[in-house]
């Protein structure tokens, strides 16, 4: 009985996790940290948080929740001024289902940038994690206290079990390369790879690890040639844990309120981004951003539920929300390239 509770579990686990044995989000750029270590102080500004909340499949009577925070900073600049190195923290924790089964994790990540040429970059990046699971079963369902019309909780169980609590350590590396064009609008392609210590753990005493998990990623944004107060943005994403496949597709448009000058520096507009991915197999995920000054965003998603799990779940996912914030939040004019040759 144990076994078989064991494996519906996972199963249901599995589903929660959108065939991926990691936690994600839908808007994965809101959490660039999380998404490559690489990313850790590739912004323009001194600082930046980022705070993300999932919610999924209320329909099926437990709620699976995520939240992460993260902060990080350039701590060294190069001769011109730019980004050389940053520094970021970044935390999330993921709560699932009856049995509360919980995983939160803390990484510390560092990336380092080199510049290729005049108009292309390329950032390394490694993350030290620690990472924390429990899960607590009293309260369970077990099949021993099924009456023939209902579970009844006076009955016992006959399991022994209460949860399992476990700790690790974990590493993560990526690379990002990025090539600007004319407009400063990046061709962003980025590679990760995350739990390269395979850490292991045990579960109703069966050793285990997680295996590790490889990403890649690719943004780019471009202006309307024939109205400058419109452009679009496209993006795709895909990673594999073992034999979970994870591929998502999609498209934003952009509309501007306001004046920009890209030869002062000051940015007094906001960008309104709409559209929606495709999350392969799986789920649509309509999107709206809105961005001011370049400095403050914030997102809203909602997952609709196209796999077979949705005649569970109703065809709806869940909703999700973003914000980042980049400091200081009142524009920093353009400085002239400094050369201490």
């Amino acid at each position: 009985m144990k076994k078989k509770l064991l494996i519906i579990a996972l199963i249901l686990l599995s589903i929660g996790k959108i065939k991926s044995q990691d936690v994600h989000f839908s808007q994965f750029g809101q959490n660039p940290m999380m998404l490559n270590p690489a990313y850790t102080g590739m912004y323009e500004g001194n600082y930046r948080f980022n705070l993300n909340y999932k919610n999924q499949w209320a329909t099926v009577g437990n709620v699976y929740e995520t939240y992460a925070a993260s902060t990080d900073y350039i701590i060294f600049k190069n001769s011109m001024g730019l980004k050389s190195t940053g520094l970021g923290v970044a935390a999330y924790q993921d709560v699932a289902g009856s049995s509360k089964t919980k995983t939160t994790r803390v990484d510390l990540n560092l990336s380092q940038t080199v510049y290729l040429s005049e108009n292309s970059d390329l950032t390394l990046g490694v993350g030290f994690s620690y990472m924390d699971m429990s899960a607590n079963y009293t309260g369970l369902n077990w099949g021993n206290q099924y009456n023939g019309v209902e579970f009844d909780q006076s009955l016992g169980s006959g399991e022994f079990i209460t949860g399992y609590a476990e700790k690790a350590f974990d590493l993560s590396a990526g690379m990002l390369f990025r090539l600007f064009d004319d407009k400063l609008y990046p061709l962003e392609i980025g590679f990760s790879a995350y739990h390269l210590t395979q850490p292991k753990i045990t579960l109703l005493s069966q050793e285990d690890f997680i295996p590790a998990r490889f990403i890649v990623n690719a943004v780019k944004e471009f202006d309307y040639p024939t109205n400058k107060n419109w452009g679009y943005k496209f993006v795709a994403y895909g990673s594999t844990q073992k034999r979970a496949r994870e591929i998502i597709v999609g498209a934003l448009m952009r509309k501007d309120f306001g004046m920009v000058s890209k030869y002062t520096g000051y940015y007094s507009n906001i960008n309104v981004y709409f559209g929606g991915y495709y999350r392969i197999g799986d789920a649509i995920i309509p999107m709206v951003q809105v961005t001011v000054h370049k400095k403050l965003t914030v997102g809203m998603s909602y997952d609709f539920t196209l796999s077979k799990f949705s005649q569970a779940s109703l065809f709806r996912g869940g909703p999700e929300f973003a914000f980042s914030y980049i400091g200081p939040f009142r524009p920093i004019a353009v400085v002239s390239p400094k050369n201490f040759d």
